[in-house]
């Protein structure tokens, strides 16, 4: 298969339970009989690794693109064979340290040890080590990754945009998509499961006439809306581009896999 990642550990990314830049992130690399189930969560769930676990040194996370340095696991002992490097947290324990990401489309894989030093380089590629894509802002995805978005517990809202607003990675906070239709309206009904961002549809009531909606726009509600954070700009809705007409609106989301949005690739 190609790189992936656990969908227990992006339900822990989604829920604020995961903090890529003060936790402890490591590397193991796994034997070629090692097969990924989604079901795994932790990491003594993945049976026997080869040679020791390796942090991640000097972490960036910049535009939602979780970058480190090469790994270097030393000299290893001949008789393996790597298929695959997995990436989790560190708890200090294997029962509760949450895997992440899946990587077996990395340089060099598989190999044979031979008692020699193993190294593995990631990607310099825009992926790096692993990314939160569109339609996730790349601000919000800095912010997710840092652990102070809670998709469960936060006041996630959801607002209409103009088919006018231009879509911009730079944009961070709420004003800056400029003036929204309506009254954003709170998600209700919130679920992460798999890694999957889902919510009741939002109803908008009424809208008076003479705007046309391009978009939605997700956002952590704080009260203020300059510290309020964008999340995601979702285009994929079903009946927009849409013309008010003074009816009611209500925003329904996708029933595919992906839901809202979601943090495992399809």
């Amino acid at each position: 298969m190609s790189n992936t990642s656990y969908p227990k550990g992006m339900e822990k990314l989604l829920s604020g339970s995961v903090n890529a830049t003060a936790d402890t992130f490591k590397a193991a690399l796994l034997p070629s009989g090692y097969a990924f189930s989604v079901s795994h969560e932790f990491l003594s769930q993945l049976g026997s690794i080869i040679g020791t676990a390796q942090p991640l040194l000097n972490k960036t996370i910049t535009g939602g693109v979780l970058d480190a340095d090469d790994l270097d696991f030393g000299a290893l002992a001949p008789g393996s064979t790597i298929g695959s490097v997995v990436i989790f947290k560190d708890t200090g324990n294997t029962s509760t340290s949450p895997v992440l990401f899946f990587l077996d489309t990395v340089t060099g894989l598989p190999m044979a040890t031979n008692g020699g030093a193993v190294t593995i380089p990631w990607d310099n590629g825009v992926k790096k080590i692993a990314r939160i894509n569109l339609p996730i802002y790349p601000k919000g995805a800095e912010k997710m990754w840092a652990g102070s978005i809670n998709f469960s517990a936060d006041d996630i809202k959801v607002a209409l945009l103009p088919s006018s607003y231009v879509y911009d990675a730079a944009h961070e906070f709420l004003p800056d998509v400029g003036a929204v239709i309506g009254t954003a309206q709170a998600l209700a009904s919130r679920t992460v499961t798999g890694g999957v961002f889902d919510a009741a549809d939002a109803n908008f009531g009424a809208l008076a006439s003479g705007s046309t909606i391009g978009s939605v726009v997700l956002y952590k509600d704080t009260g203020t809306a300059a510290t309020s954070p964008l999340i995601a700009c979702v285009t994929d809705v079903l009946g927009l581009p849409l013309a008010t007409n003074g009816g009611g609106l209500v925003v329904q989301w996708s029933n595919g896999a992906a839901r809202i949005f979601s943090l495992v690739p399809a």
